[in-house]
Order: structure tokens, then sequence, then C-alpha cells
């Protein structure tokens, strides 16, 4: 929650303060539907059309390959106007006791509850999410950050006294911009827009175009739930229609983003042109270390964690650093466990667990191709 607070001067006793639908109508056609259409944005409690009506984005079925849905493309004009929205909102929304805005979040999750299913059925096909990981992990992942934010907030320390010569008090920065990627989609809005919002701020969420379908059910709930108009706002569109402009808006005062490390480095510097906050989590590969003392069961853990979400994730282990002693065993009990894995249709009910999906989409699976092709040209050895 502290990404969400700053600090600045008050006058005084040496003091210092830390400032921690339609609405009638769905976003879409109904989610059985052989294709979905979702031409709207939601700005200031309210599903509108994108002031870019002659231009979509298609979403893909990562297990078919064919277009399932279609979104809207926004612009700078929609994007300006949802901030717009959040600003005039923050004053209102800052001032409700803790509380307030606690059972708003608790309104929020008892509606989440309701489009769960549908948000499951989405991530199997935009994702191409196993069913039971989509069910059980996935769609699972908001309720579960609700209840931790709304279980610790309490405890939070709104107000410190430092030594009895100053006063710490924590109030919400503004207008918090979120840039959420595509393949822990429900994860990175959760843990940007709930303690955001608890902590006072007003909210425009950018979630990524290639998995945006569980962004909007969960709108869907969000305004079901009477939240009052302005403080979410979602606008569905490009990085540089839309993330740029959250970056560089002089109403924007935070801007939270998790994606790759060049898309961060160019939010950072155009966040840098109105003095902005920028927090990112940006993209990387981790190594694991096997010790000579290993058991082949630890070795096998090791060598699978990096099939979690079919390898999609950026905590994912992707390298393991091994004793030359045990070089050829460790590559053995690797290719044994790897070969245990089918990759399934994301719907097919007869998987098991540990089988995965199909990457989310053809810019991804080229892209991994690409790196095992540069691999055996640099001399790697495929097993």
């Amino acid at each position: 929650m502290l990404h969400f607070l700053h600090h600045f001067p008050r006058s005084g006793f040496a003091r210092t303060s830390l400032v921690l639908r339609s609405a009638s109508t769905k976003a879409s056609t109904p989610l059985a539907a052989a294709h979905l259409l979702y031409d709207k944005q939601y700005i200031n409690g309210k599903w509108v059309p994108s002031s870019n009506k002659d231009s979509f984005i298609d979403v893909t079925d990562s297990n078919t390959g064919e277009i399932f849905a279609t979104v809207a493309d926004g612009t700078a004009v929609d994007t300006e106007q949802a901030i717009i929205a959040a600003s005039n909102a923050f004053h209102s929304w800052s001032n409700l006791s803790l509380l307030e805005r606690k059972q708003y979040i608790q309104q929020i999750l008892e509606e989440y509850e309701k489009v769960k299913p549908d948000i499951a059925n989405s991530l199997t096909k935009e994702l191409g999410a196993p069913q039971e990981f989509a069910k059980n992990v996935h769609s699972e992942l908001y309720p579960f950050y609700s209840r931790q934010y709304l279980s610790i907030v309490d405890e939070y320390e709104w107000v410190e006294e430092l030594d009895d010569i100053a006063l710490v008090v924590k109030e919400p920065i503004g207008v918090v911009g979120a840039i959420t990627p595509w393949n822990w989609p429900l994860n990175q809005i959760a843990c940007k827009m709930i303690p955001a919002l608890l902590a006072g701020c007003t909210f425009v969420l950018k979630p990524s175009e290639v998995t945006p379908i569980n962004a909007y059910l969960l709108t869907e709930a969000v305004h079901a739930s009477g939240l009052p108009p302005g403080v979410f706002n979602m606008v569905c569109g490009t990085g540089p229609k839309v993330g740029e402009v959250l970056a560089t808006h002089p109403l924007v005062d935070m801007v939270s983003f998790t994606g790759s490390t060049g898309v961060g480095k160019h939010l950072h510097m155009l966040g840098s042109s109105t003095v902005k906050r920028v927090r990112s989590e940006l993209g990387g590969r981790s190594a694991i270390v096997v010790l000579p003392d290993a058991t082949a069961e630890q070795i096998e853990m090791m060598a699978t964690q990096i099939l979690e979400n079919s390898g999609q994730s950026c905590l994912g282990l992707g390298r393991m650093i091994a004793p030359s002693s045990r070089y050829e065993e460790i590559v053995q009990i690797a290719r044994d466990a790897f070969e245990k894995v089918q990759v399934v249709e994301a719907s097919n009910e007869a998987a098991k667990t540990g089988d995965i999906g199909p990457v989310a989409s053809r810019t991804q699976y080229d892209k991994i191709r690409s790196y095992i092709q540069k691999g055996i040209e640099e001399g790697a050895r495929l097993v």
C-alpha cells in the first residue's frame, strides 16, 4: 500500500505529512455468444462508447488461434476522460472513512463472486490457462487479495509520531494509473487496484489488450457494487494510445506498471515530464542453484517450477546452475520430468494437475521458438 502514498511538508511545528455500464447495460454481449463484442470503455461510472468507433482490437483464443472477441481500441481522448473523472472523484472518495472504503471493497468482492465462473472460462481462451488452473488459481487471486488487504488494513498506522517533534500523516497520493500485463492479469489488477482504493486513491486501469476480457468482467462487478462514479475507470487499448497518456498526464499522480523492462524504462522517462511517481515491476528470469546434496525429488521440483502458468511467469526459474559432477544426472531428471507433462487444450476437463495449456499468443510462441533456435546456434544442448 505504501506505493500509493506520498509525503509533502506542512506548515506548523516541523510536521511532515506522508501521503499515504451504460449505467444500465453491460459491457458486451453474453459470454456464451460465439463472438464477444466489448466496444465500450468504463468511465465515470458508465459504459460509454470509445471515441475510436471505427477501430477495434481482436482477442485470440489461445487454443485455436481464432478470434473469439473484439474489444475497444482506446484513444488519448478516452484516457483523458477517465483521468478527469478520477480526478474529480478523488476529493470525495479520499474523504470517506476507511470503514466506508472497506465496505465498498467488500461489495465489489461479493459481486465478483457472481462473475467468477465466467472469468475462469474467459481465461481458458484469452490466456490458454487449463480449466483447473483458471478456476482454482487465476480466478481465485482477486478474492484472495481482497481478503488479505481487508484483513491487514486496520493494522496500518496512518498517523505516526516521531519523538514528540514530528507527525507523519499518511494520505492518498491522488489519481493512480495502472498498466497491467497479460500473463497474470487478475493478480496484477488486484495488487494495484485494491490497496489504491483502500488508501483513498482513485484509479484508471489499462488492462493488457492480449487478455482484456477478464478485466471487463471484473469491471462489471465493480459497476454492480455501486462504487461511486469516477473512483474506478477502465480504458482498454494499446500502450502508445492509452499507457503513454497515463504516464504524461498532469492529473495522474502515480503510475504503477508491470511488464517488460523496455516499456518500463520508457514510462519512467515519460513520467519524469510531470515529475510523477512511477513504480514498475519489470520482466526477468531467475536462476536456481542446485547444491551437490540435492535429492532427485528436489531437482525435479526445481526443473518443473518454470512450467507454472505454461512458463509465462516473470518469477519463473528459467535457468538451473548445477554442479558439474552431477550434470548428466540432473539433465536426465529434468528431461524425464518434462516428458511427463502434457500440453492440453485449456477446456479439456480430463487434464491432470501439472498439465499445461498453450502459450497465450502466436507472438509468444514465435518468441519462444526464436529463443530455442538462438540457444542452439550459440552451442546450447537441446534435450
